[in-house]
C-alpha cells in the first residue's frame, strides 16, 4: 500500500471516530434501557396477573392487591433484601425507576420462570398479545414491547386517549393514577406521544459528524466487523445466588474478582459506585443493612 493510500484511510478513520463513538454510546444506552424494559415488562404481567387493574380505578388499588397475594409474599420471602422496605414490610411499590430495577430480577425468577412459554421473550409475549389495550398505552408499555421485540394487543381503540408527559418520563416505573380517556387537547397531528418514538428516549441524539455517507457507511462496517461487543442479546438475569447475598459480600466478592473502586459521589440516598470492569455497562441495586438503596455501577473506563 502505498503512502498517499495510507495518509487517506488515517484521515478516513479520524474523521469516522467520533461517528463510532456515538454509535457506541448509543448502544450502551440501549441496552440500559432494555434491562429496565424487561423489568417493566415482568411487573407489568406480575400486576395483570395478581393485581387485576381496572380502568377507571388507581393503579395504585392493583399494586396494593399484589402487595396482598401470597405470590409476592412468597418472592418477599425468597429475596427480601430487594423486596422488604427498610421497616422489613413487604410493600409493593414500583412507581419509579429504581424501585421496578430492584424489584424486577426477584419477579423474573420466582414469577416469569413459571409461565409457559419456551424463554423468557416468548413468556412475555403471551402476556402482552392478550394484555388490556388501556393499560398498554397507559403505562408507554407499547415502548417496552418495541425495545424487547414482543408483540402487542390491537391499540386502535385507545390511541386517541391522551397519554401523560410526566407518566412517559418516569417510564419504566408504574403510574399511581388511574386511567382516563381523554381525547388529546391539541389534537393528534403534533402530539409526539401518539406514536411509539424510540428518539424521544435519547437514542437518536449526539453530535454530529462531518463525514458523508460512504464513510458513514464505511465505519459502521468496519465496526460492526471488528467489535461484537454492543450486539444486543436478551437482558442478563442475576442469579438467585448473587441476589441473595448481602451487601458485603457481594463487594468483596467483586473486588476478588477484580473489579476496583475508583470514587463515588452521593445522590440523595442513591450511591453510584464507578469500578474499573471488563463487562459492558451495568447496574445492581441492592439495599444495605442500614437501609439506603445503593445503586452499584460497573463501567469500563477506558
Amino acid at each position: 500500500m502505498n503512502q498517499i493510500r495510507s495518509r487517506q484511510i488515517a484521515r478516513l478513520e479520524k474523521r469516522a471516530l467520533p461517528y463510532i463513538k456515538q454509535r457506541d454510546g448509543i448502544a450502551q444506552q440501549l441496552q440500559k434501557l432494555r434491562d429496565g424494559a424487561v423489568a417493566h415488562a415482568t411487573l407489568l404481567a406480575f400486576v395483570m396477573r395478581y393485581g387485576n387493574p381496572q380502568m377507571g380505578e388507581p393503579l395504585s388499588e392493583a399494586c396494593r392487591r399484589v402487595a396482598e397475594s401470597e405470590a409476592w409474599k412468597a418472592c418477599c420471602e425468597k429475596f427480601p433484601k430487594n423486596c422488604k422496605d427498610f421497616n422489613d414490610e413487604s410493600l409493593f411499590e414500583p412507581y419509579d425507576r429504581d424501585k421496578v430495577s430492584l424489584f424486577g430480577n426477584p419477579l423474573r425468577h420466582v414469577f416469569l420462570s413459571t409461565l409457559p412459554g419456551a424463554d423468557e421473550k416468548d413468556k412475555l409475549n403471551r402476556v402482552f398479545e392478550s394484555a388490556p389495550p388501556w393499560l398498554i398505552w397507559f403505562t408507554f408499555a407499547d415502548y417496552t414491547a418495541k425495545l424487547l421485540d414482543l408483540n402487542l394487543p390491537d391499540l386502535s381503540t385507545v390511541t386517541g386517549c391522551e397519554r401523560s408527559k410526566n407518566i412517559f418520563h418516569g417510564w419504566w416505573g408504574l403510574p399511581e393514577s388511574a386511567f382516563e380517556c381523554r381525547p388529546w387537547p391539541h389534537g393528534t397531528d403534533r402530539e409526539p406521544l401518539i406514536r411509539t418514538d424510540l428518539s424521544l428516549l435519547g437514542l437518536e441524539t449526539g453530535q454530529d459528524t462531518p463525514i458523508t455517507n460512504r464513510e458513514r457507511k464505511r465505519a459502521l462496517a468496519n465496526s460492526a466487523r471488528s467489535d461484537r461487543s454492543h450486539d444486543l442479546d436478551w437482558p442478563e438475569l442475576l442469579s438467585v445466588e448473587w441476589l441473595q447475598l448481602d451487601f458485603s459480600t457481594g463487594i468483596a466478592l467483586l473486588r476478588r474478582e477484580g473489579y476496583f473502586w475508583r470514587g463515588r459521589e452521593k445522590t440523595s440516598r442513591i450511591l453510584r459506585y464507578r469500578c474499573n470492569a471488563p463487562p459492558a455497562a451495568w447496574r445492581l441495586l441492592m439495599p444495605t443493612s442500614r437501609g439506603p438503596l445503593l445503586t452499584v455501577f460497573l463501567v469500563p473506563l477506558s
